[in-house]
């Protein structure tokens, strides 16, 4: 597989706040999106080589930032593409599909994409408010990984550096 282009961090912050009011009502949830700069895509060497080994996040992702997105979408499409074109499934495996699956507030991915002209497009509107996200969503050449817990541990890791660095200091 080709180099990436590019690197989205999604971050779900909420979780749909009238799903039990409205049950009818698709579930979506509410997200962030952070467009990693170049040397954010260094991750894709271990990723390609082992998916499972990623240990950390890179802490200064959001310092390095090349532009940043909240809004609503669909659970349901974004479920769709984390299934579908999941980096540690091959792209014909019917078993991606019968994985449940629950989205939780915290969680985080990350969307590898690979054509710059199809990027720019979708993200320059989505970018501008012209689109929403689910244009970026549903790009079929990019891949998704579930960054959950390494995106929990480092910011675990990055919290306790900084309580040593406050205490060293004196502060509380």
């Amino acid at each position: 597989m080709k180099q990436p282009i590019a690197l989205l961090r999604w971050h779900i912050c909420r979780k749909d706040v009238f799903r039990e009011r409205y049950p009818e009502e698709p579930e979506e949830i509410q997200v962030t999106v952070t467009r990693g700069s170049d040397s954010c895509l260094k991750l894709w060497r271990s990723c390609i080589s082992n998916p499972l080994i990623i240990t950390r996040d890179v802490f200064n992702w959001w310092d390095e930032s090349t532009g940043e997105i909240q809004s609503w979408v669909s659970a349901d499409l974004f479920l769709e593409a984390l299934a579908k074109r999941n980096l540690l499934f091959h792209q014909d495996d019917y078993i991606s599909m019968k994985i449940p699956r629950v989205l939780t507030e915290d969680m985080v991915f990350l969307q590898f994409m690979f054509h710059q002209k199809q990027f720019e497009r979708v993200w320059g509107k989505a970018f501008t408010g012209r689109e929403g996200l689910e244009k970026i969503i549903m790009v079929p050449s990019s891949r998704w990984l579930d960054f959950t817990q390494q995106a929990r541990n480092a910011s675990s890791a990055m919290y306790g550096i900084l309580l040593r660095a406050g205490a060293a200091g004196g502060g509380k």
